[in-house]
């Protein structure tokens, strides 16, 4: 089963499980294998690879050990055999450099500005080699982003690099697209049209689906233009897993780029996952559950802070307590209270970050 995230480009974090990175490992075997794939989201890949020598094979499914001998064959041997789903050379020569730098980062601790300065160096040698004209330093100096997405157009492919998801550099690249046209109605009132490009035939979806295994990835993406979507990460169009949990949710990210411009991805994302839980119907305890396992009370973890926040002020709301992570309790709570609350704390949002200026400010969440 995949777990789509959402994200926007380029300033993108992905979340965690509300666990202390500091507390030992929880020992995992048949019943909680899942709890792995948390610290894998977050890059955590010697957590993951701890976690998993302290798991006796006899306390796993085949299925499981499977995973655990993936883990070890992409991570620690690097002799797994990976499917890059293109037989373009310098695509799959630029894919490796992508694993290369990840991997050095997670798995082999180089210290992040180090890892980061040696992989753009990188990607500006790639371009030099690859790009035609062999284009000058201070071209790719002023251009890099756009030469990207030049060079994959060459090869009739469709990306974004070499932005940050979180931490990491990051490659997104899709053979094939589609774009359509959607009206939005938006909890606070609000009426936007915008494109949705819906991306498919993957490449790379980034190091998040990288490190789970497809588990875990991006389900798209907003920008001030246009949003995307990757079209398998979705079930049917007229169900709220898409309308609600990625059209609304990228909706409110493409209104609030307009009012609040400076605003940062905390807020923007606890913004839009208030904007799920105030317009969703069946899904309301799934979005809930999402939210609670991903929570983390770290503003490092954009996505994961939100999650927290979410749950810690719709908490004092329904229950007068900080923080309920016991999903029986919210499944006793009605749909349209969930609902009535998370609206109700979306404009105050609202109402705190024009108070403050809408046009300059930068955060709120993350000073509560």
């Amino acid at each position: 089963m995949k777990f789509p995230l959402t994200l926007v480009v380029f300033a993108i974090c992905l979340a965690g499980n509300g666990q202390d990175e500091s507390a030992p490992y929880p020992k995992i075997d048949s019943t909680n294998f899942n709890k792995v794939y948390p610290y894998a989201l977050r890059g955590n890949l010697n957590a993951v690879l701890e976690m998993l020598e302290m798991a006796e094979d006899s306390s796993l499914t085949q299925k499981q050990r499977d995973k655990k001998a993936r883990y070890h064959q992409r991570f620690l041997y690097r002799n797994e055999d990976f499917d890059y789903n293109t037989n373009e050379a310098q695509i799959v020569d630029l894919f490796k450099r992508f694993q290369n730098y990840w991997r050095s980062v997670m798995v082999e601790n180089v210290e992040q500005d180090l890892a980061d300065r040696l992989f753009r160096d990188e990607m500006t040698y790639f371009l030099k080699k690859h790009y035609q004209p062999e284009p000058s330093l201070e071209r790719i100096r002023k251009e890099y982003y756009t030469m990207f997405q030049d060079f994959f157009r060459s090869k009739n492919m469709y990306g974004l690099g070499v932005g940050k998801t979180g931490h990491l550099y990051d490659l997104y690249l899709w053979k094939n697209e589609e774009e359509r046209d959607y009206t939005i109605n938006l909890p606070e009132g609000q009426t936007i049209k915008v494109s949705v490009v819906f991306m498919r035939d993957f490449v790379s979806n980034g190091w998040a689906h990288y490190t789970t295994f497809g588990r875990s990835f991006s389900g798209g993406w907003a920008t001030r233009e246009k949003l995307f979507c990757v079209e398998e990460s979705y079930g049917p169009k007229d169900e709220e897993e898409f309308l609600i949990s990625y059209l609304s949710h990228e909706g409110q990210h493409f209104s609030d780029y307009k009012v609040f411009p400076k605003l940062k991805q905390a807020d923007l994302e606890y913004r839009a996952k208030l904007t799920e839980l105030s317009l969703a119907k069946e899904t309301t305890h799934q979005i809930l559950d999402k939210f609670i396992t991903n929570a983390t009370n770290d503003t490092s973890y954009a996505h994961g802070f939100a999650n927290y926040m979410v749950i810690k002020l719709l908490s004092r709301a329904v229950f007068g307590s900080d923080l309920e992570s016991g999903l029986e309790k919210w499944e006793q709570v009605s749909v349209k209270k969930i609902n009535d609350e998370a609206l109700k704390l979306l404009k105050a949002h609202s109402r705190e970050l024009k108070a403050l200026g809408a046009g300059s400010i930068q955060a709120y969440i993350t000073t509560l």
